[in-house]
């Protein structure tokens, strides 16, 4: 990395469980989620160049280049650090996108809130952080989380976010069918809502004590992603005939589900069964970050 590039991860977050407790008057709903990082994810390239420009490589790259480069979350959240602080922003910014489209990885709301450490931390912006969490806000509900980069209890409407240290590293194996799924259509599609309020323990777990913790809830949106897209039901019902398997979910809105693994041998024999079943999908094994 030169004085004049510059090279960023950008993971998937994962939403460990998700509560939705209520609909406010404005139509944004109240959460109560655990999420958290895995080192599976995209990669930022900057390099200082005469203006701002935004280039899109990688396996979906082609599903990014249909918009407005634009509307990009990335270019749109530099103009908005512009407008809150002076600074120079003319990178030639290359996005490697590995992530897949509308999958519930959060990763359109990852690459702006990397790209936005990445500029404070270049040009040693100095920011007072409510207004820093102010902006990322209104770029998008988890862009704060993805921002702070560290395993957080996220209430609310995304605004209040709480780091903990309460879960251990473990495998992960994410699952797509590759079928976009709108944030938007599932959150309309919501009935009922999660009476209590989950709270984490206030000590580090182990894996066990993570699974068991975990089976107590569940991801509220995962129904309502089970009637629209048969194939995020069939990916779970194979999750649920693998003996070794310790948990396994849909995250956020979805089509992504993960499985949690003990070990690289159950995991590594996981993705193999699923890459079998359907080339088509996309399969990838990884470890949990705790922090970026």
């Amino acid at each position: 990395m030169s004085k004049n590039n510059f090279i960023f991860f950008s993971p998937a977050k994962l939403n460990l469980f998700l509560e939705v407790l209520n609909k406010e008057h404005n139509g944004f709903h109240n959460l109560n989620s655990l999420m958290c990082f895995c080192d599976i994810g995209d990669y930022i390239k900057l390099e200082k160049s005469s203006s701002l420009s935004l280039e899109i490589e990688g396996p979906f790259a082609k599903n990014l280049k249909k918009f407005n480069k634009n509307e990009n979350l990335i270019i749109k959240s530099i103009k908005a650090l512009k407008k809150v602080i002076d600074f120079d922003s003319n990178f030639n910014i290359k996005l490697v996108k590995n992530l897949p489209i509308g999958s519930g990885l959060g990763g359109g709301s990852s690459n702006a809130a990397t790209v936005v450490r990445a500029i404070c931390k270049i040009q040693s912006l100095n920011i007072p952080n409510e207004k820093l969490m102010d902006l990322l806000f209104s770029l998008g509900s988890d862009i704060p989380f993805c921002f702070l980069g560290k395993t957080a209890l996220v209430q609310g409407v995304g605004e209040k976010v709480e780091p903990t240290n309460t879960i251990p590293i473990f495998n992960v194996l994410l699952v797509n069918p590759l079928i976009e799924v709108s944030t938007k259509e599932i959150f309309k599609k919501i009935n009922n809502f999660s009476k209590n309020k989950t709270k984490l323990p206030n000590y580090k777990m182990e894996i066990n004590e993570l699974i068991k913790f975990l089976s107590f809830t569940k991801n509220d949106l995962q129904d309502i992603a089970l009637n629209l897209q048969s194939e995020i039901k069939l990916i779970l019902n194979i999750f649920k005939s693998d003996k070794n398997v310790l948990l396994y979910r849909m995250s956020g809105s979805g089509g992504t589900c993960f499985g949690i693994y003990k070990n690289k041998t159950t995991l590594e024999s996981a993705v193999q069964f699923f890459q079998k079943y359907n080339k088509n999908w996309w399969v990838r094994s990884g470890k949990i970050l705790n922090h970026i």
